[in-house]
């Protein structure tokens, strides 16, 4: 019996991770949980406008053309589709949104602490230490925070990959084997949240600096090199489309002091206070929890035991996890970095990166303490650590009137000031002109409109992304129409089924010029750019290649 357990432990370990994620997971199962809360509608309402998109225009469903008042808007242009297309895939499945989240959500959390016990179990060599990390690392406080409170889909989907990235790194540093986790990771986070790969990037930067001694061997060179081109590669569908977007007009999301400011950061760091003890007046948990801070405190008398072959890891991400705890405190001097830096916009965002290594660190400092570090020992910490979570759940946010999402005025401006679109967030994606007139958005009219010179519109027809209509009694030398489209590259329009060229407009609209007497059939459609086309193909030939890779690896 013994070595059928020892034969199947990993299939063993797996299977109590899938029931600690349920238990875990039990709130999700309260018809009430307002999954919609903070950045919940957001992203449900990215998934449920993407799908319609992808009915719409098929290939290409990076503009979502009901929001912003049947104008169109992108989140896909500017952000990473993994998660939305997760959400989409189980959706189909089950056929309603609330409960695909739950299911979603559930399945990635499960997900995280296997590739977390992956890592562990190759950095500690211990079934039982990589259990309880990936423990650990699944009911870290501030991971449950993005589940339940924040509902932050991207980020917390960034942290499946997250040791993925560093168990790539271990194997090309300290083994032979199987670096290609890198590529997997950092594909994973690119294509799911653009501030956590950021972090991550750095980490590992740090991380590479610290073993820069064995880049020297080809080995490590070429494994580096294999990496970064398929990284490159297989999300250039991604970053080509975004850097396209990005150089094609001024868009919100870049302008200065837009997205954080260091003013802002600073302002917004924790108190040390926070890293102790919740107030329970709506607050997010930023505790770490008093088991990890005792845990984490035994790092005093770990330090000289911790076995040689450990060593050189327990340090960095003893390190890392200090300084990622640091600077999500108002302790860290964030209002003297350059704007650029302060991206991040909250610092307590540093928290997920701590749970990361710090989960690791209290791993090893219990495994090293603990003589004979057996199964129960594992259990005992791991009730304490799951446990722990039950306190919190007074702060779930409850709604008694939860709805479909199909339910929702989804993108719908009012021309307010300032203003949370659900769908649309704060207008963040929007031209930079179309977001200082946010106003022209909520009183224009969803039709063409003729900005200088004469023309006489007849039998327009607009239809999501699809417009055709018939331009007549043009008679001056040149006449300047406006579409009822939100300027975003991609959109093909044909004067006579000939291509137009077509510019930005003073109100971040989409602009066409139609010479004189030049009556003409106009037809617009959303076809993506020949940048974007490329791209794609690049992203699927280099992906079947990275697979063709890891098979003859293996």
């Amino acid at each position: 019996m013994k070595e059928k357990i020892i034969k199947n432990r990993k299939l063993i370990d797996a299977f109590i991770l899938i029931i600690a994620g349920f238990i875990v997971s039990i709130p999700l199962l309260k018809s009430n949980l307002n999954i919609y809360f903070d950045d919940g509608i957001q992203h449900i309402a990215r998934a449920f406008g993407t799908l319609n998109s992808i009915y719409e225009n098929g290939l290409y469903p990076n503009i979502i053309s009901s929001f912003t008042n049947n104008f169109g808007y992108s989140w896909n242009l500017f952000y990473g589709p993994l998660s939305t297309y997760g959400l989409i895939i189980v959706k189909l499945i089950f056929g309603n949104y609330i409960i695909a989240y739950k299911i979603f959500v559930y399945i990635v959390l499960v997900l995280s602490s296997i590739s977390m016990y992956k890592l562990a179990l190759k950095l500690i060599n211990s079934n039982n230490a990589a259990l309880l990390a990936s423990i650990l690392y699944m009911t870290f406080p501030y991971h449950l925070t993005d589940l339940y409170s924040r509902n932050a889909l991207g980020e917390f989907v960034s942290f499946l990959f997250i040791p993925l990235v560093f168990l790539g790194l271990y194997n090309l540093f300290y083994t032979e084997d199987k670096h290609y986790y890198i590529a997997i990771g950092a594909i994973g986070l690119l294509l799911t949240h653009n501030i956590s790969t950021m972090l991550v990037a750095i980490c590992s930067l740090f991380y590479i600096v610290f073993n820069l001694d064995k880049i020297k061997e080809t080995r490590v060179k070429r494994g580096l090199l294999i990496n970064i081109v398929f990284i490159i590669l297989i999300t250039s569908f991604f970053w080509s489309s975004l850097l396209e977007t990005k150089f094609n007009a001024d868009y919100q999301v870049y302008e200065p002091g837009a997205m954080a400011s260091a003013e802002g950061a600073a302002y917004r760091g924790l108190n040390l206070k926070q890293l102790f003890v919740t107030k329970n007046d709506g607050s997010y948990i930023f505790e770490l929890g008093p088991h990890i801070i005792i845990m984490l405190a035994l790092s005093i008398m770990t330090f000289r035991m911790v076995r040689n072959e450990l060593k050189e890891n327990y340090v960095i991400f003893l390190f890392l996890g200090l300084i990622t705890l640091w600077m999500s405190t108002k302790y860290f001097p964030w209002k003297f970095l350059p704007d650029k830096l302060c991206i991040i916009q909250f610092p307590w965002r540093m928290l997920m990166l701590s749970g990361f290594f710090i989960s690791l660190v209290c791993t090893i400092n219990i495994y090293t303490i603990v003589k004979n570090f057996n199964f129960k020992d594992v259990l005992i910490i791991s009730i304490i650590s799951i446990g722990y979570t039950i306190i919190f759940l007074s702060f779930l946010p409850i709604d008694e009137n939860i709805v479909e999402v199909d339910k929702w005025n989804l993108g719908q401006f009012t021309g307010k000031e300032k203003e949370i679109v659900s769908g649309a967030g704060g207008g963040e994606y929007l031209p930079a002109k179309a977001y200082e007139d946010r106003f022209y958005i909520a009183t224009r009219e969803d039709k063409i409109y003729v900005l200088e010179g004469n023309a006489k519109i007849q039998n327009e027809n607009k239809k999501g992304s699809n417009l055709t209509a018939n331009i007549k009694n043009v008679t001056s030398e040149y006449t300047i129409l406006e579409l009822p489209y939100i300027y975003y590259p991609g959109y093909e329009i044909r004067l006579d089924g000939m291509i137009s060229d077509y510019f930005e407009t003073e109100k971040g609209f989409i602009g066409i010029v139609i010479g004189a007497e030049e009556d003409a059939e106009l037809k617009v459609t959303y076809q993506g750019t020949k940048i974007m086309k490329v791209s794609i193909f690049i992203s699927v030939i280099s992906l079947l290649v990275f697979s063709i890779y890891i098979w003859k690896k293996h």
